[in-house]
């Protein structure tokens, strides 16, 4: 038994609480056997539900270093990351996909959605990559066609194997194409998500129309686009270190501002580390020159807003909402001290309640 005191993150907000740990078997989390609120006997620390990484290219590990290019060129269809990821051995690529997922757990992260190329194929890759590591963390599948049109067959084997379907830019696809595609997901209650205005504006209302879950970058949307998405209860995912790699930024201000849900992803494993901590922090550095924005609102885009905006059900792992973070304690306030200075090496454990 251990004992731990300090702010505790609810969905409201951090409050004072001291918790008990006790010791399972190994290779099974600690369980938090305790709660009191207001306590504070034990061991100083901040105490946080693990992070959620709502965008990911799990793929994409496989390749080390991407030359230099435009969004088109590295990750669009025929670009640079799709050439590799259609040339090189499978066995390879599950190899890098577990490390990967690997390091998402020694970060902090129990919770991943994973846009998965490739069809089906992609999905018994993917599948192959967790076994043995599968109950460590909730992964959700967002699958696609092989290619980039509607084969029936196909889409009735995939909407069996996949947690949700995650297309690329709306602008690559033949419209009746993709609202196929949207139908069959969304008659099956299967999560339909797509990247949108990532590098160019593209047609919110037409986007809208395809019944979305939620949508990933939104860079180049208009002000108009944000509020049709608030409207519509859209959440959406920011990915600012992968966008930084293309000279952009997103402006979480302006999206929060307009009154939508706003969560944080790392997006391409080639273009930036699953580190949702130094994600935290440049999403709040790059907020502050655009009007400001709180800590705490940054760090939960990292924990509550996906877990209530986002969490489809997964077939591989099991939901992981009760696994909480215990973090080092400095001496600033909390949530700018998780989203700007704690590192990997501050988490002392990770415990189930």
């Amino acid at each position: 038994m251990r004992t731990y005191s300090g702010p505790f993150l609810r969905e409201e907000g951090f409050v004072q609480a001291e918790i008990t740990i006790e010791d399972r078997a190994d290779n099974v989390s600690p369980k938090l056997v305790d709660f009191e609120e207001s306590g504070d006997s034990g061991r100083e620390a901040i105490i946080i539900p693990t992070l959620f990484n709502s965008h990911v290219h799990t793929g994409d590990s496989i390749i080390d270093a991407p030359p230099s290019g435009n969004i088109a060129e590295l990750v669009g269809p025929g670009g640079y990351k799709h050439q590799i990821l259609e040339s090189v051995d499978g066995d390879d690529l599950v190899s890098a996909m577990r490390c990967y997922l690997k390091d998402l757990l020694r970060l902090g992260i129990r919770d991943v959605i994973d846009f998965r190329e490739g069809g089906l194929k992609g999905i018994e890759y993917i599948r192959k990559a967790t076994e043995g590591i599968c109950d460590k963390f909730n992964l959700n599948i967002f699958a696609r066609p092989t290619g980039l049109n509607y084969d029936e067959d196909e889409m009735e084997k995939i909407l069996s194997m996949t947690d949700g379907i995650g297309i690329s830019a709306f602008r690559d696809w033949d419209v009746d194409q993709l609202k196929n595609i949207a139908e069959d997901a969304n008659k099956n209650n299967i999560p339909f998500a797509l990247h949108c205005s990532e590098d160019v504006r593209e047609p919110i209302d037409d986007v809208l129309e395809l019944g979305v879950h939620h949508l990933v970058h939104m860079i180049e949307a208009t002000q108009e686009d944000l509020v049709a998405c608030a409207s519509e209860n859209i959440p959406i995912v920011v990915c600012p270190r992968s966008n930084q790699f293309f000279g952009k930024e997103p402006n979480i201000p302006e999206m929060m501002n307009a009154g939508i849900t706003v969560c944080l992803g790392t997006d391409n494993a080639m273009l930036a580390y699953p580190n949702m901590l130094r994600e935290m922090e440049t999403a709040y550095r790059i907020s502050v020159s655009r009007g400001g924005i709180e800590p705490l609102d940054i760090l939960m885009m990292a924990t509550w807003n996906p877990r209530k905006a986002l969490n489809p059900t997964s077939l591989i792992g099991e939901q992981s909402n009760n696994h909480y973070l215990i973090l080092e304690k400095g001496k600033r306030e909390p949530a700018y001290e998780v989203v700007t200075k704690i590192s990997a090496k501050d988490i002392i454990e990770v415990v189930e309640w």
